[in-house]
């Protein structure tokens, strides 16, 4: 009994331990610098139709990375295979890359950015 005491004593103290936790507001973190320009942005895209293509592609020729939800558009086999074909141009032109991110996502990267297919945790 007394060793059982013992052990709970223990997770008493773990659990007050818990208790002076403090949950952090990330954003205190995330200071934006509009003043400051950069020389590539990372840009975060919905595709829901072709319409949007050309916006994007835009994006990818002034130099900017593109991680595309194509959840939207992969009810349309027909067009989704469409919008990646123009990506993949668009990614030829530039010298840039382009892979999918499981299966509703994609990063296009302009010239000068590789995309590593490789993860980095996770098993090997």
């Amino acid at each position: 009994m007394a060793a059982l005491k013992e052990l709970f004593k223990g997770a008493a103290k773990s659990k007050s331990n818990v208790d002076e936790y403090v949950d952090l507001d990330l954003s205190d973190y995330e200071e934006v610098i509009e003043n400051e320009p950069a020389e590539m942005y990372i840009r975060i895209a919905e595709l829901n139709n072709l319409n949007e293509l050309p916006d994007l592609k835009k994006e990818v020729y002034d130099g900017n990375m593109l991680l595309v939800d194509i959840s939207l558009l992969k009810r349309d086999k027909f067009n989704l295979d469409r919008a990646i074909k123009e990506l993949k141009q668009v990614v030829e032109d530039v010298h840039g890359d382009i892979a999918g991110v499981g299966e509703e996502q994609v990063i296009v990267a302009p010239m000068g950015v590789r995309i590593d297919r490789s993860k980095i945790f996770g098993g090997k």
